[in-house]
């Protein structure tokens, strides 16, 4: 717990931005956020056995920066993870082309993290607008290669870098070099307007130096780790280059000494060899034992052979030995000192991992709207969220890659006097895909993307949130209508004029009285409180009354028509009005229920409807509750209300009785 002390916590950070202030970052009131980073910190130091010298940068999230994006909106947009759990299809899978390991991650960043104010975005859509003409495909084979420079800058800092990641490394910064040169002439020769680009430009500038250290004291291709030996360059140290000239003569001697003991002993296959646990050594076989000189030193009897060792060849073999331990040595030392000569560039490597990773994001994005025919979205200060064309991007490129059919693009104008959809319609008509591809378009436009959409005009946004699908939370002893009242509530909560809200099918997990009420209080909560923009699908029709008493609400409907063979086919255009079926009982055919049971439930669907229409009308949900009638009073009640208790003889109360009695009998009344 000592850890988690806002004081210390304040004291260790300016230590470790080596700063006299948090007033720079905008931190010095936040005393949980320096208690929560410092133990972080303390963490991360125990891990890793040292200080996080690489550690010099600080950002406060604060929630009025970001656009809200809940947990349960992350889940039911599918945007880094579908509902089954999985990497791809998601938005992200879709997005992420990008050529290095740190621009995937930025790309991400971007996407869980839109920025509420516009002008970041608004940048990158300038950017994404140079890119495109002309500048993009050069740039992505300059970074097709390049190593993940934020994670080798990390590892260098921490003294864990292995030899390879550095010769990477070294490569990479002659990319950025090239890069910022290429792109700087590119921007001017195509008359591209970008300050971002302009920014990157001068971001990816590397320090000359540290490319130059990296191609003078490594070997183009290093032995994976050091104790390996054969990782640092020829010609770096003198000294080394003498040990290994040691090494390297080797050979030579051993070819020079065994063709003179062979003529010397007459031995023709007399052979000088080495193994790792011998030594050196000269092979003899059985049958030439009797000719071995009297210098030789038996070192190892085998089957059909003797090795032996001469004053000569074990006077080479501690000096060659020893320039190998030593050799081996010399190298760990230097690598050492190499990677103490890093440490000052380690700020500005991270400062060129930035820029690679930000350039790497934009190409991504640039290609896709390419790719994909996107087009540039507008903001404007009015709220509004008006998309023509829309489409559901993971969903059309599914679409093209298994060739089931073409998407149909859909417009959603909502604004101050549209603010709620309701909207009806079958199942599986493309309800949730349509409310789905409406949030989508408008975090991709607020990340400062292109959008899947002809035209695209988006209003100020704070949050995006949704309530989806039925499931339950069982581990935490939440039933799936209990979890659908709980997710309800937190947006009711939280939401507000600048928010986009999703409601599917709420109110379901529930009976008909009591989910229809529930829907119907929702829709107006949002719609006359918190008025936010909001796409309510529903399978109630009694809710497409609800824009009758409503002014900013409107009915929507996914059209679908029946064959005469009672097939049904989905169109998948929402068009205005509200909903004429629902056509569940055809949707239950299409899943594959077996025929006798979608016949049964055919003949059980025309009861009731002929049923509903001779019932009286349904009550209007919306309308306040009717004057109770009063009833007109009895005789018996007229009699009573003329008796006065306390002016009555006992004789007279006693014929009062008698005579409402008489009134209360059979026929009386």
């Amino acid at each position: 717990a000592w850890a988690f002390d806002g004081a210390l916590g304040e004291r260790k950070l300016r230590e470790q931005l080596q700063s006299a202030s948090l007033a720079g970052w905008g931190a010095q009131e936040l005393p949980e956020a320096h208690a929560a980073a410092s133990a972080l910190l303390d963490y991360a130091e125990h891990t890793q056995g040292r200080a996080l010298a690489h550690v010099r940068h600080l950002q406060v999230a604060r929630p009025n920066e970001v656009i809200d994006l809940p947990a349960t909106t992350r889940r039911n947009l599918e945007l880094t993870q579908n509902l089954r759990g999985e990497a791809a299809p998601t938005l992200f899978s879709l997005l992420d082309t990008c050529q290095t390991g740190m621009g995937s991650r930025e790309l991400k960043r971007w996407l869980l993290e839109p920025p509420r104010q516009r002008d970041t975005a608004e940048q990158r859509l300038q950017a994404i607008a140079a890119l495109r003409a002309g500048l993009l495909e050069p740039l992505r084979r300059a970074l097709k290669g390049a190593t993940d420079v934020e994670r080798v800058t990390a590892r260098t800092a921490l003294r864990q870098v292995r030899p390879r990641e550095l010769v990477g490394l070294g490569a990479t910064l002659q990319q950025a070099a090239e890069l910022a040169t290429g792109l700087q002439q590119a921007l001017g020769q195509h008359g591209a307007d970008s300050a971002l680009l302009g920014h990157l430009v001068t971001e990816l500038e590397p320090p000359e130096d540290c490319a130059v250290l990296l191609h003078r004291a490594l070997l183009p291709e290093p032995a994976a780790l050091v104790r390996d030996g054969g990782v640092i360059a020829h010609g770096f140290d003198a000294e080394l280059d003498e040990l290994r000239a040691i090494q390297t003569n080797c050979d030579g001697f051993l070819l020079d000494l065994e063709t003179r003991e062979r003529a010397r002993t007459g031995i023709a296959n007399l052979r000088v060899q080495f193994n790792k646990v011998h030594g050196f050594y000269i092979e003899v076989t059985q049958g030439q034992i009797d000719k071995v000189p009297d210098d030789y030193r038996r070192r190892q009897t085998l089957k059909n052979a003797e090795r032996f060792i001469t004053p000569e060849l074990k006077a080479f073999e501690d000096k060659a030995l020893s320039a190998q331990e030593r050799a081996l040595a010399r190298e760990k030392w230097l690598y050492e000192g190499l990677l103490d000569a890093l440490q000052p560039f380690v700020p500005a490597l991270g400062r060129i991992a930035r820029a690679l990773a930000g350039l790497d994001a934009l190409c991504a994005l640039a290609e896709r709207s390419l790719t994909l025919n996107w087009t540039a979205p507008e903001f404007v200060k009015e709220p509004c969220i008006e998309i023509r064309g829309g489409r559901h991007p993971v969903v059309e490129a599914r679409l093209n890659e298994t060739g089931g059919g073409h998407f149909v693009p859909n417009d959603t104008v909502l604004g101050n006097k549209a603010r709620l959809q309701v909207i009806t319609g079958p199942n599986m008509g493309g309800k949730s895909t349509y409310m789905r591809q409406v949030a989508v378009i408008a975090l991709l436009a607020s990340l400062g993307s292109y959008v899947p959409a002809s035209r695209c005009r988006l209003g100020p946004l704070d949050a995006i949130h949704t309530r989806i699908g039925a499931a339950d939370d069982l581990a935490n002893a939440q039933s799936t209508f209990m979890l659908e009242m709980t997710e309800a509530a937190q947006i009711l909560h939280s939401a507000t004029p600048h928010s986009l809200v999703l409601m599917d099918e709420i109110g379901r997990g529930t009976s008909t009285f009591d989910g229809l009420a529930l829907a119907g209080a929702i829709a107006t909560h949002l719609h006359d409180k918190v008025k936010a923009f909001t796409l309510f699908a529903t399978h109630y029709f009694e809710l497409t009354e609800f824009p009758a008493e409503h002014h900013a609400a409107l009915n929507v409907h996914v059209s679908a028509v029946e064959s005469q063979g009672r097939d049904i086919v989905f169109l998948h255009q929402i068009e205005p009005g509200p909903a004429s079926r629902s056509y569940g009982v055809q949707v239950a055919r299409l899943a594959g229920v077996p025929s006798a049971v979608v016949q049964h439930a055919r003949h059980a669907l025309e009861a009731l409807e002929t049923h509903s229409a001779h019932a009286q009308a349904q009550v209007d949900l919306f309308a306040p509750p009717p004057a109770a009638a009063t009833p007109e009073p009895s005789e018996v009640d007229r009699a009573l209300a003329q008796i006065d208790p306390d002016a009555l003889s006992p004789r007279e109360a006693l014929e009062a009785l008698y005579r409402l009695k008489q009134l209360q009998a059979p026929g009386s009344a």
